[in-house]
């Protein structure tokens, strides 16, 4: 008797029909934003809906379909300096949702209970109150992280091996190396700006995540800032040295400027949260 094969995650014969194109479609809308590299806005794209989303879906199955530009541009950080995004076109960002769904769902069940970006029903106040469960339970010290230019330095080799190993269809994992290497030559980068970017961005951390939990660190993250929580300064110390060979394990280092090593009750802002020994509340 032959043993079933695993059902692959996000078979491409569904974020390629039009159901899944159509619901796709929805998300974009609501997101908003403009027009990609070529210049077709929402509202131009809205026009003839059932013929645009037809041939895109004629496209992808008759392997025609081939990405369009990316609008580059820069915007202020609230801390300084720039972020660079990169938006894809509508048709390309309706694909991408339809494939970004598909992963998340999958992904989210994998998924580390103290990570918190991008995820359904989680925010900044729930990665906060972990923070505080944490620190009641004696874990006062913290080594307050942030991971140097991640989304600049996701090595494209080892992410799509990381979708393989997630029983990604081989067909879809493609699809994400076709983006992928349209977005950046150089084998490394996702787009700030892309739908896919940040189920993406989790699923590349995921190893992270699982190195850095222990009994003795409570980690607490979202995207590429995070905490690890000890009980003392000299396991914090330890801490932040593991955080710092686990990441260049994965091709990434840790902000040495804007990471350091924090007692709780001294205080800390976290992403704009004010975590102190009185409690928390919004920076």
């Amino acid at each position: 008797m032959h043993k079933k094969l695993p059902r692959p995650v996000a078979p491409f014969v569904t974020v390629a029909s039009r159901t899944s194109l159509a619901a796709a479609f929805a998300r974009v809308v609501r997101s908003g934003g403009g027009a990609g590299g070529d210049g077709v806005d929402i509202a131009q794209y809205s026009l003839d809906t059932r013929g645009t989303l037809g041939a895109l879906e004629r496209e992808l199955k008759s392997g025609g379909y081939r990405p369009g530009p990316y609008r580059r541009y820069a915007i202020a950080k609230p801390g300084g300096g720039k972020r660079k995004l990169s938006v894809p076109c509508i048709r390309d960002r309706i694909v991408q949702s339809a494939v970004a769904d598909a992963l998340d769902r999958a992904l989210d069940k994998k998924m580390s209970k103290a990570s918190f970006a991008y995820r359904r029903g989680l925010s900044v106040e729930h990665a906060g109150a972990l923070v505080m469960f944490h620190r009641l339970r004696g874990f006062t010290w913290a080594v307050d992280g942030d991971i140097e230019k991640f989304f600049d330095n996701v090595e494209h080799k080892r992410l799509i091996r990381l979708l393989k190993g997630l029983g990604v269809c081989e067909k879809t994992n493609r699809l994400i190396a076709q983006w992928l290497g349209h977005f950046a030559r150089r084998g490394r980068g996702l787009p700030q700006g892309s739908p896919l970017s940040p189920v993406l961005a989790n699923l590349f951390l995921m190893p992270f995540d699982k190195a850095m939990e222990s009994k003795r660190v409570k980690l607490v993250r979202y995207a590429d800032d995070f905490l690890l929580l000890t009980r003392s300064k000299a396991r914090a110390k330890e801490a932040r040295m593991a955080a710092e060979k686990k990441l260049a394990g994965l091709g990434l280092k840790l902000n040495r400027r804007k990471s350091k090593l924090v007692r709780l009750q001294d205080g800390l802002t976290f992403l704009g949260l004010n975590i102190s020994g009185d409690g928390i509340s919004r920076a």
